[in-house]
């Protein structure tokens, strides 16, 4: 197979071709090799690329993803062995004891793991520039941010180095890589993929694992192979959404009530493209078939759950760093974290438990009445992002000099939507169907309420055959030769 071949072909295509022995993961490995050594000279991507890439030679021959190489995003998910940094200068060095249940079910799928893909510190900011790994650039352009905090794994699927690369998602941290880069990112139901043996829905009720890929069937394959239940979770899933997610794709697409908001959610206006984008996509919706009408869930109208979150973040960051700082023997200081991580970490160490429990006291209300909302509506359409694409070195990064307050404030007005899904735990997705005026891409992202994540497949799948995405190339891509 050529490279040029290569390039077009979905995680689940080439799954098959190893199947039917049309090519080796050998040959696909030296595939993805080249063409991640080909972009990440522009594009800054990759933390570490394995000399030999991680495979399971007892896979069975029949899976879906044979021999498909694949990134693991350097924070959340780890293999024994094997770096874990969380992209930060306080983790340097770190290797980890253990595989989690993710990355086994990654691997037993048949995915190949080349290498760590780069993210922001310990996924803090909505860009991947950090000291330690430096400035990961937008495939469309790179003079801007890829996205954060999984933008490394979102850069290398938009590249055409993989078709499919680990995500996770604490705020939108999938999804706005996603929506910056043209791919599907999907931040699941709480507790629908499994965060064993380390976590659960419970200590980290904000974080879902999963993968920014160029189709929904990657997407949607991968969600059947990590979505099944484990021993000792915290919390009872019940019965499983669908038989397969990638399988429901094959029925009928339904028609669905859907409400779509350009409300500003309490932060700055949202651009004027990116309203107009939206008003464009609710049309194409209805021209599918669709009950559509604008929208805002009066609870969310105002904002007022976005000064929660940040008490809640507070003291997710402060525990993570905390964690490693005990195990490693290391004081976290401004030498070793970024300037806004830092910030973000002596504030969470101020946070009471009473505070704590007040905030997510009032997401509880919002939980509910979302899920009134979701009696009359089955699915909420945002954009992803609120505002254009911003440039590398942006007050949004974690080494900002802005206070606290001000950076919360800025990150607010670019994504006031995506931190809700991580807040009441419902699911939600970015599809690549719109675009800047400068031809950056734009996801529109689709809310559902709790479980409804093959719902959020479906319609994704039925904008992916009326807009069709696969096909568009960035300026920096595998096979353009004169980079």
């Amino acid at each position: 197979m050529r490279l040029e071949e290569y390039v077009t072909h979905d995680a689940v295509e080439l799954g098959r071709l190893v199947r039917d022995k049309i090519v080796t993961p050998c040959e696909l490995a030296k595939l993805a090799s080249t063409a991640t050594s080909i972009v990440n000279k522009k594009l800054n991507a990759a933390v570490e690329t394995f000399e030999t890439p991680i495979l399971d030679n007892k896979m069975p021959l029949n899976v879906i993803f044979s021999g498909v190489p694949c990134f693991k995003k350097d924070l959340g998910s780890v293999i024994t062995g094997y770096g874990h940094e969380s992209c930060s200068r306080l983790t340097k060095g770190v290797k980890s004891p253990i595989t989690d249940e993710l990355s086994k079910r990654m691997l037993t799928s048949g995915l190949q793991i080349l290498g760590r893909s780069t993210s922001s510190e310990f996924g803090a900011s909505m860009t991947t520039e950090t000291s330690v790994n430096g400035a990961t650039r937008n495939p469309w352009n790179i003079e801007c941010s890829v996205g954060g905090s999984s933008g490394g794994s979102a850069a290398l699927v938009a590249a055409g180095a993989v078709p499919i690369a680990h995500t996770n998602d604490g705020g939108g941290s999938s999804r706005v890589p996603a929506s910056m880069c043209g791919n599907i990112g999907l931040k699941t139901s709480r507790g629908l993929v499994s965060q064993a043996p380390n976590a659960n829905a419970l200590t980290s009720p904000l974080t879902s694992e999963l993968c920014n890929s160029r189709t929904v069937r990657d997407t949607a394959a991968f969600l059947d192979i990590v979505s099944t239940n484990n021993l000792g979770e915290a919390t009872f899933k019940g019965i499983h959404p669908v038989p397969s997610f990638l399988k429901q794709l094959d029925s009928a697409p339904k028609k669905y009530r859907i409400a779509f908001s350009c409300d500003n959610w309490g932060a700055s206006p949202m651009d004027p493209h990116a309203r107009r984008e939206v008003e464009r996509i609710a049309c194409l919706l209805v021209e599918l078939g669709h009950n559509v009408e604008e929208v805002t869930p009066s609870v969310l109208a105002k904002g007022k759950y976005w000064q929660h979150f940040q008490t809640i973040i507070y003291c997710f960051m402060y525990l993570q760093i905390d964690f490693w700082a005990d195990l490693l023997g290391r004081h976290p200081s401004i030498e070793n974290l970024e300037s806004i991580t830092f910030k973000v970490y002596k504030a969470g160490s101020k946070i009471s438990t009473k505070q704590n429990a007040k905030a997510w006291s009032y997401i509880n209300y919002i939980a509910r009445e979302l899920g009134t909302f979701f009696q009359d509506y089955d699915l909420l359409l945002t954009p992803t992002v609120n505002q254009i694409t911003p440039p590398i070195g942006s007050d949004l990064t974690s080494s900002s000099n802005l206070n606290l307050d001000s950076w919360f404030e800025l990150m607010r007005k670019y994504i006031p939507q995506t931190p809700i899904a991580n807040l009441t735990g419902i699911p939600a997705i970015s599809v690549p169907v719109a675009s800047w005026q400068n031809g950056l891409p734009l996801g529109m992202q689709f809310f559902g309420a709790m479980g409804a994540d093959a719902s959020l497949l479906d319609i994704a799948r039925q904008l992916e055959i009326a807009q069709p995405w696969k096909n568009r190339r960035p300026n920096i891509f595998a096979t353009v030769s004169d980079m």
